[in-house]
């Protein structure tokens, strides 16, 4: 197990980190919920299953520690109570008000065995498995149109990027902006509380509390120990970043500037990494296609406790400043052709990984992007990703990073 928590950069050697393998939760997507559970086609499970193998592989090429959400829930309720409060809290955020049926589904997954708990918590638990274990027929058991869940699948889990961010020596937990992927962060605070990773190294929590509205981890870049990069997107809202630097530049006097990146609120661009990521010392990649749109702030302490803000002319200037570099180079995503940009960025080709400098996971169905990161003399580790990418997220967005070298 590793002895510290630190992530004070996006590219710095990558020692450890925490994911999810896809689960019978992807067997839970139907046609006429996709809209809800934020899914745009059907993987299948056993090919993501085995992107995945390989993708965790491609983490390891440098030593990295991989863990399992999963497994470490399972490790911390062999403690009976943990279980049912990891229970109880998931309740809290289903849609059940029929006091039975909660007390059903709460006995039904206390009964099974800690790593079908886990997965069932995760997958979501159909009407039909506890259907016969009520003394009364209600009305949604006799509706064509009942939804078929008692607790809901949660198919985005394999993207905990989104679920929080260390940064330097702390943990951000986020706060999910859409109903259906709310109960996602559960997890991550029971670990922080309840486990030896998080809790025999006193790993604090930036924000103790829920964050206002949304912010998901997928738009918090780390750029340096003094500085967070977090896009204003179309899941990331103006109050929780308001919120996020009151504490961390005011409170905790943690950084010095967050840089605010403002991008369109499109579900194309669901996320800041999305559209743009940090690739090396001084480059950065972005989707071309936002370059005219986006809009760049500067958050800072001021006077009295308060945040002061101010618009910045350039992203270049900006990064470059914050770097503490004469320049920095911006990458165009997809070459000079908006068409092949514009497919790439869908595929994630931006949504890249870095595990140690110079050396970045990819898709390998990115091909010409792919290309021109390797022209800039980047070792450019590809992998498999014909299931994973119809979730809308790529190598970023599957990695939570709990350890990375200093830089």
């Amino acid at each position: 197990m590793i002895n510290e928590i630190k992530v004070s950069s996006e590219i710095g050697k990558l020692k450890a980190v925490l994911v999810h393998r896809p689960g019978p939760e992807l067997d839970h997507l139907v046609p006429r919920y996709l809209e809800n559970l934020l899914f745009d086609e059907i993987p299948w499970l056993k090919r993501a299953r085995e992107e995945h193998d390989d993708f965790v592989e491609a983490l390891g090429t440098l030593g990295a520690q991989v863990y399992y959400t999963e497994k470490l829930v399972e490790e911390i309720i062999e403690d009976k109570s943990l279980k049912e409060e990891l229970i109880n809290e998931h309740l809290k955020f289903s849609t059940l008000f029929d006091k039975e049926v909660k007390r059903i589904v709460h006995d039904y997954i206390m009964g099974l065995d800690n790593k079908t708990a886990v997965e069932t918590i995760i997958a979501g638990l159909s009407k039909d498995t506890v259907r016969d274990l009520k003394s009364e027929t209600s009305f949604s058991d006799l509706t064509m149109k009942s939804y078929p869940f008692y607790l809901d699948p949660m198919p985005s889990m394999y993207f905990t990027r989104d679920h929080g961010t260390v940064i330097n020596k702390g943990l951000l937990v986020s706060q999910m902006f859409n109903f259906a992927r709310r109960r996602e962060t559960i997890f991550l605070r029971f670990l922080h509380k309840n486990h030896p990773l998080f809790k025999n190294l006193n790993t604090p929590l930036w924000f103790e509390g829920e964050i206002p509205t949304g912010i998901e981890g997928g738009d918090v870049l780390v750029l340096n120990k003094d500085t967070l990069i977090i896009g204003f997107s179309e899941r990331t809202t103006e109050s929780a970043i308001e919120s996020v630097a009151h504490m961390l530049l005011i409170e905790k006097e943690e950084l010095k500037q967050i840089i605010v990146i403002e991008i369109p609120a499109k579900r194309a661009y669901m996320h800041l990494d999305t559209v743009f990521t940090v690739i090396d010392y001084d480059k950065f990649i972005i989707y071309p296609g936002i370059k005219n749109s986006i809009h760049t702030y500067r958050l800072y302490p001021g006077k009295n406790g308060n945040v002061r803000a101010k618009a910045e002319e350039s992203l270049e200037h900006t990064l470059s400043d914050c770097l503490g570099l004469s320049s920095v180079k911006i990458i165009n995503s997809g070459g000079d052709n908006s068409i092949t940009a514009a497919r790439e960025q869908w595929s994630d080709s931006t949504n890249t990984f870095v595990i140690a400098p110079g050396s970045i996971i990819t898709y390998n169905r990115n091909e010409e992007t792919n290309k021109i990161l390797r022209n800039l003399g980047l070792n450019v580790i590809e992998v498999e990703a014909s299931e994973l990418v119809r979730g809308r997220g790529g190598p970023h967005c599957m990695t939570m990073p709990l350890l990375r070298e200093d830089i």
